[in-house]
């Protein structure tokens, strides 16, 4: 399993980030790397668009596993049961210096993972990065 981890300090209290990171259909309005449709219900399914100018975009159908309000939020979807790939998506939330630590996680596993893996290492960090700092400017801009 690859697994692709990036961090960032927010200025905010853990629910607010929380409340703009689960507010899927206003991710239009901050994020510059995928669109989201749904609800955080466990064992729903979303509706998430990748954007930006280094992607063509691509809508997929991920499951609700887990969700821990206000720490944790995952979602995860399967081809041919697993086998040929899993992406699993984690947002953590962490009360840290008076804010919180937001830890956006991409994981990665079966064939496709690892034939497709260089271009993932490639591609993946840097949206996470933007994510992140879209994020912080969104939560942080709302005082």
């Amino acid at each position: 399993m690859r697994e692709i981890k990036r961090e960032i300090q927010i200025s905010a209290p853990i629910d607010k980030v929380w409340q703009v990171l689960t507010d899927f259909e206003n991710w239009k309005d901050w994020n510059t790397t995928a669109k989201a449709k749904g609800n955080t219900s466990l064992g729903t399914k979303l509706s998430i668009t990748m954007i930006g100018e280094d992607c063509k975009e691509k809508t997929y159908g991920p499951e609700v596993v887990e969700v821990d309000a206000p720490k944790v939020f995952r979602w995860q979807v399967k081809m041919m049961g697993g086998l040929m790939f899993t992406n699993e998506r984690v947002f953590e939330l962490h009360e840290k210096n008076g804010g919180t630590e937001f830890v956006n996680i991409e994981k990665f596993s079966g064939l496709m993972a690892s034939i497709f893996g260089g271009k993932m290492e490639a591609f993946i960090p840097p949206n996470l990065e933007k994510m992140n700092l879209a994020l912080k400017n969104k939560v942080e801009s709302l005082g």
